[in-house]
């Protein structure tokens, strides 16, 4: 009982949060004690994921801290924050490893200026031991991603990745790596998503193929090596890591990104238990985790092996980066001194907001930042005879607090500096799109194609079976009147470039829009000229897009 001991004289000394921490792997230290015997091995992983480049606190929108939301304890996350809470669990425990399961990049004004470069000092400040790849990994091409894996101190491992010899990755990205643990042979392996060309911009050089192959490979030749112990860095998203754990065999571990959800226990937030236990096919279980987004938790699991790399037990919950979690200097210094040079940035006033505008929805309901963008579109794209914008849910990454709204919010809230195409396609063709954008729903993949519209209307019912959610659609003319869609009509419409080209597997744009006009403004500046031209915002949601599901509102169409 000695460490509960230590945790009330740490919560007396440092403050809840240090007391929690203490007690939680004081509490797991007492519960493993009973099944221990000298030759068991306790592991302690501390894992994050899609991170988006969130290396300073942020508020409850997303959107950038200023000193008094801070000093107000609105504001939460950042990597001072991980770092405080990485140092006290390693000061607790003899054998720790910390991974990342992907999308370290875009989502910040941090990532928009330095590209990857921010990511890697702070993750190298931090003392990873290995990362997988995600699809935002590449959304800048192959050479910046390259950049940032020439800064990491640590191994970037993804076993289903493939370069041809041209490739500017070739030579800095591993299948698998074996660690040494305190002499313990440790196995990684690691898998990134096989949609990525279809979700980002990986290039021409590389090729992502189905995970069960190569994963099998990676823990065959790593017990082969002498790990008897093997833990698997995913972005598959959750129901990826499910079925891989479920089908393949020899798995210990999965430690997850891409789904932005949280495993946990006894918070509202949580889909699931931390670990979710999954059961292998040779009967085996096979522990899941993953934290949710943003860095808004630091994930802890903490397991016991014995000598044939049997699992014995296990325990874990993340850990909160609330406002009441300490910094640790010099990762807030880090932070600091990289965020300088954005304030410029940051704090140029573009206009204001009456109210807020949430972004927890936006891949399942209307959403007003999502409504926003896809006016900014529409009245940017009309002049060209545009009648309507689509945007698909997942480039809306945070919205906006009440009151001023700065180029940094905007860039903070749309990171993707893409640029606005225009396009006819047949009514019969916009209908496929709506339906496709409601086929994810439901699940924890794909989500991102859900669309938010201006100058479209649509309902439909999220407990439909997918192809047939879609119930009707029509289009708003500029006196505000609506019109059936009609099928055999066609209809100028205006959308990213990335939905153009196939991004969230919206193949319909290139293979069946006429008359492609690329607009020479970027989304950015789009979203600039709007919001100054536009404010003061007071945005309600209107109808527009409405799930029967969830009831009918009087403004729906």
């Amino acid at each position: 009982m000695s460490g509960l001991r230590r945790g009330w004289k740490v919560f007396s000394e440092r403050g809840r949060f240090a007391a929690l921490l203490a007690l939680l792997l004081a509490v797991w230290g007492f519960c493993l004690t009973g099944t221990a015997r000298a030759e068991t091995f306790r592991l302690t992983i501390l894992h994050t994921n899609d991170i988006h480049a969130h290396l300073a606190p942020f508020d409850k929108y997303g959107a950038q801290c200023s000193p008094e939301k801070d000093a107000a304890g609105e504001c939460a996350g950042g990597a001072a924050r991980l770092a405080a809470a990485v140092a006290a669990v390693r000061g607790e425990r003899p054998n720790v490893v910390l991974f990342d399961a992907g999308d370290q990049f875009q989502g910040t004004l941090f990532y928009t200026k330095y590209k990857g470069l921010a990511c890697a000092a702070l993750m190298n400040l931090l003392g990873y031991d290995a990362m997988t790849l995600g699809n935002h990994e590449f959304d800048d091409g192959p050479a910046s991603l390259a950049e940032f894996l020439k800064q990491i101190r640590f191994p970037a491992v993804s076993s289903n990745l493939r370069m041809a010899s041209a490739s500017p990755l070739v030579g800095l990205i591993r299948p698998w790596v074996m660690l040494d643990v305190n002499g313990r042979k440790v196995g990684v392996v690691g898998v990134s998503h096989p949609q990525t060309p279809m979700m980002s911009s990986p290039g021409l050089s590389q090729f992502f193929f189905e995970p069960n192959a190569s994963v099998t490979m990676g823990v065959y030749e790593l017990r082969r090596a002498g790990a008897n112990i093997i833990i698997v860095l995913s972005h598959l998203g959750l129901e990826g890591d499910k079925k891989l754990a479920t089908r393949m065999g020899g798995m210990d571990v999965i430690v997850g990104g891409h789904s932005h959800v949280l495993l946990a226990n006894g918070d509202p937030e949580a889909v699931g238990p931390c670990p979710l236990v999954q059961e292998g096919p040779d009967g085996e279980p096979v522990l899941l985790v993953t934290a949710g987004y943003w860095g808004r938790y630091l994930g802890v699991l903490e397991v016991e092996f014995d000598e044939q790399g049997r699992i014995l037990s296990s325990a874990g919950n993340p850990l909160p980066m609330d406002a009441k979690a300490p910094k640790d200097p010099a990762a807030a210094a880090e932070v600091e001194r990289l965020e300088a040079s954005l304030r410029t940035l940051q704090t140029r006033v573009l206009g204001q907001t009456l109210k807020p505008m949430s972004s927890e929805d936006c891949r399942a309901r209307e959403c007003l930042p999502g409504d926003l963008r896809a006016d900014a579109i529409l009245a940017e794209s009309a002049r060209h005879g545009v009648v309507a914008a689509l945007v698909n849910g997942g480039s809306v990454r945070s919205g906006f607090a009440a009151g001023p709204i700065t180029f940094g919010d905007v860039l903070s809230a749309y990171p993707f500096t893409d640029n606005v195409v225009e396009l006819t396609l047949s009514g019969a063709d916009l209908r496929a799109v709506l339906e496709h954008g409601l086929s994810a729903l439901g699940g924890y993949e794909g989500t991102g194609r859900f669309l938010q519209v201006a100058g479209i209307r649509y309902r439909f019912d999220s407990r439909r079976p997918a192809g047939k959610r879609l119930l009707e659609a029509s289009v708003v003319g500029p006196d505000g009147t609506t019109l059936p869609l009609a099928d055999a009509a066609e209809y100028r419409v205006a959308l990213s470039r990335f939905l153009y080209r196939g991004g969230d597997s919206y193949s319909i744009f290139a293979e069946r829009g006429k008359d492609v006009f690329l607009d020479g403004k970027t989304m950015t500046t789009v979203m600039e000229e709007y919001v100054s031209a536009h404010s003061p915002l007071a945005l309600e949601p209107d109808g527009r897009v409405l799930d029967l599901a969830h009831g009918v509102p009087s403004q729906a169409p």
